[in-house]
């Protein structure tokens, strides 16, 4: 194996180091024949998927592009076409498609939340401008729809793609809607995850059956796990807002709260104690200080049990999309996703 190719694992296995159970992961991962070529090779076709966009909307693409990531999509997609007797490499298209639908959805939301830093360097609208990351996002978007309608199973993957993009886009206006209210109920949260997390989710996964000419219950039920994992992903993702150290989140989740993000945990607390709520508002309206008002949530979301719920919630959505998952065929590529799926979504606090 290349240095290239076993820097693309090592990437893997960093992240399932964060899981808990790593070594499990990491097995799992380095027992799928040529994953590691195929990232690489998708890394290349991600830098030239931007090749022929104008100047600057090229050079804001490729900033977050390839700043990095998880390319937990992706690898998804890459693992369930193995998983449907597919050749890895008949995927990357798809992986591409759905990682480049990922960085336009983080150009947006950088620019609806004011972002200034994404992937640990500063954010495409803080170098060129708002306007220019929102129609570098939309590029992208297009540029997916792109790949995907040059596809043999285009017929199939095209038509869920578009559905996915629309959820995507409704998630984050309902999200939009709820800002700065602090009433969102979990319903609300729920239909915002579903839209804006897990659609995308569920299109990777079901994208590597349409890869390998899969049809009727098996992408059926690649959508159903992605799906269910991305909601789970978005429950624990939350649930650590809430369990880290206070020192080192006090900043950052007074920052989430003036921005008046409500995820379960919070919402939680609020039913539990309806004066937070008054609370919060002084916040928003910068009648409040943020790192102390940021200790006091994180101490009503202790007493709520916002942490607590939120991941038993993750482990029942968890559960639902192994169920899913036993529909596909067994093998390497299918042990490699559901070790990947349960180190994402018990992530340790």
């Amino acid at each position: 194996m290349g240095s290239s190719e076993q820097a693309i694992l090592s990437q893997l296995d960093a992240s399932a180091e964060r899981g808990v159970r790593p070594e499990r992961a990491q097995a799992a991962l380095q027992e799928v024949p040529r994953l590691g070529e195929e990232l690489l090779a998708l890394e290349e076709q991600l830098t030239r998927a931007t090749a022929d966009a104008e100047e600057t909307l090229q050079a804001a693409a490729r900033h977050l592009v390839s700043a990095g990531g998880k390319r937990i999509r992706p690898t998804v997609t890459l693992l369930s076409c193995g998983a449907c007797g597919g050749e890895l490499s008949a995927a990357i298209p798809f992986a591409v498609a759905a990682e480049l639908t990922h960085s336009a959805t983080l150009l947006h939301d950088d620019v609806i939340d004011d972002g200034p830093m994404r992937r640990g360097q500063p954010a495409s609208r803080v170098i060129w401008g708002n306007a220019v990351s929102v129609l570098s996002g939309d590029w992208l978007l297009t540029r997916a729809l792109e790949l995907v309608a040059a596809q043999p199973s285009r017929p199939a993957a095209l038509p869920s793609l578009l559905a996915t993009m629309r959820r995507l886009v409704e998630g984050e206006v309902l999200q939009l809607s709820l800002r700065g209210s602090f009433e969102a109920s979990e319903r609300d949260y729920f239909d915002v995850v579903e839209g804006k997390t897990a659609s995308l989710f569920g299109w990777s996964a079901a994208a590597g059956a349409h890869a390998a000419g899969v049809r009727g219950e098996i992408p059926d039920a690649l959508t159903i796990f992605g799906e269910g994992i991305g909601i789970a992903f978005q429950l624990v993702d939350d649930a650590l807002d809430y369990a880290a150290d206070p020192k080192l989140l006090g900043k950052r989740l007074g920052t989430d709260l003036i921005e008046g993000k409500a995820t379960l945990p919070l919402i939680r607390a609020c039913q539990a104690e309806p004066k937070l709520r008054d609370r919060l508002t002084a916040l928003v309206h910068g009648k409040a200080e943020a790192n102390e008002v940021a200790g006091e949530v994180i101490e009503a979301v202790k007493r709520s049990g916002g942490v607590e719920a939120a991941r038993a919630i993750a482990r029942e959505h968890t559960g639902r999309a192994m169920a899913a998952l036993e529909r596909v065929p067994d093998g390497v590529h299918r042990r490699a996703i559901a070790e990947a799926a349960q180190h994402l979504t018990e992530r340790a606090f």
